[in-house]
């Protein structure tokens, strides 16, 4: 329950108390809004990695699934997958809602939603690597490792803003998004996998 409802939660403190502590720019609150909320998209997702596979870990079950399993980075995957499911998208639709209702611009927040779905995935993918380079080793380790490799990303996604703001070029950073994840969501599990069973080697 904590891997699920903790980032979430996570998410929604730092979109409600953005608002709050800024009272003076209570006209222009969304000047600032859309780096916060890609950086809090970051911020959950990593959080959310934190334990992902440290109780199967402790408990051998890990070492168990590597042995009896004949594709574990389809496994690994299928376990990014789920958590995106169960966070990501709970994540990117609140992303939207918070959009609307900080900006109210209805367009915005409609471009807004598929890049937090992509975003989402992206970070969650990065994070799971830095997880699994730091499996026995504390979580500061893997986010510090992973988090150089997200800073592009965010770089895109403030970029995509302006495009959307100005109306130009907002497809090609989606499009730029989606290959990132393409080829991410292809390497990273078996990259996870090798580097997973290096550590019970």
């Amino acid at each position: 329950m904590r891997s699920w409802l903790g980032p979430i939660l996570l998410f929604i403190l730092i979109m409600v108390s953005y608002p709050l502590t800024i009272e003076f720019l209570e006209q222009d609150l969304e000047k600032g809004f859309y780096s916060l909320l890609w950086i809090s998209i970051l911020l959950s997702m990593m959080f959310s990695t934190e334990d992902i596979f440290l109780e199967d870990y402790n408990d051998g079950s890990l070492e168990q699934i590597i042995i009896s399993s004949t594709s574990f980075p389809f496994m690994v995957a299928k376990k990014i997958l789920i958590y995106w499911l169960m966070i990501g998208i709970p994540i990117s639709i609140l992303s939207f809602l918070f959009s609307l209702g900080i900006t109210q611009n209805l367009s915005i927040s409609l471009f807004l939603f598929p890049m937090a779905l992509i975003s989402s995935y992206i970070f969650l993918n990065l994070f799971v690597f830095g997880t699994a380079l730091s499996l026995n080793k504390g979580s500061v380790l893997g986010a510090l490792i992973t988090m150089p490799l997200a800073l592009p990303v965010l770089i895109v996604l403030g970029k995509s803003i302006i495009a959307i703001q100005f109306g130009i070029n907002y497809l090609e950073f989606l499009l730029l998004l989606l290959g990132c994840l393409s080829i991410i969501i292809t390497v990273v599990p078996f990259i996870v996998s090798y580097v997973i069973k290096t550590h019970l080697e």
